[in-house]
């Protein structure tokens, strides 16, 4: 497998607002705080800020990972918790989300979030190529591409398999994919896969796929 791209490296962090803000202390400054330290170009509207209930979204923003890259990130507050997007691993939004964190605590003296319940979920799409065939799972998947090909004339292939969670929950995770790239001709050998897993380990569970895959 080659890595063609990271599409999205989403982390989510679920806690309860008010335990972060137990006193209730006024965030408002806080804006002008993301935007110095961040640079997001783009923040949320006076009317998101004046609505409590409303989402607060911040986007195109720099952050210096541990390799001291800048990375774009993207990030929204909700009143249940944060979320955080970038392009290269959930461990650089994670670093981000933890440096957001810190720094709002030392700069507002807020509660320890390290120290209050947080739920965390990932969503990691990435783009890659491999030699491997979703039909050497079954030779008799080849037989029924075949037969498709054949009243056609145009080739078919099997194009995805997905594993799906139990849905036994309000919040299930998420679904795992792969698949061919939509609109893209077989021969670029092009795919696209989802999963509620960290960047490091959706990689490696493809690997994993691509070993139990025959060539």
């Amino acid at each position: 497998m080659k890595l063609l791209s990271i599409n999205l490296a989403r982390s989510i962090w679920l806690f309860h607002a008010n335990d972060l803000n137990p006193r209730g202390k006024d965030l408002y400054p806080a804006i002008e705080l993301l935007i110095n330290l961040y640079k997001f170009k783009t923040i949320p509207s006076q009317a998101e800020l004046s609505d409590p209930n409303k989402e607060k979204k911040f986007g195109e923003g720099e952050f210096i990972n541990s390799e001291g890259e800048s990375i774009s990130i993207n990030f929204i507050a909700y009143n249940d918790g944060i979320l955080a997007d970038t392009r290269s691993s959930t461990r650089d939004t994670d670093d981000f989300l933890d440096d957001l964190l810190t720094k709002l605590l030392e700069k507002f003296s807020l509660a320890n979030y390290k120290e209050i319940a947080i739920k965390k979920a990932y969503v990691s799409q990435v783009y890659f190529t491999t030699e491997k065939h979703l039909e050497t799972l079954n030779p008799k998947l080849k037989d029924f591409s075949s037969y498709l090909t054949n009243k056609f004339s145009h080739p078919y292939e099997l194009g995805n398999i997905s594993f799906w969670a139990d849905q036994i929950s309000p919040i299930n995770p998420p679904l795992f994919t792969f698949e061919r790239v939509v609109s893209k001709p077989f021969s670029e050998k092009r795919y696209y896969s989802s999963s509620g897993l960290q960047t490091k380990d959706h990689l490696d569970l493809l690997s994993k796929l691509e070993d139990i895959l025959g060539t």
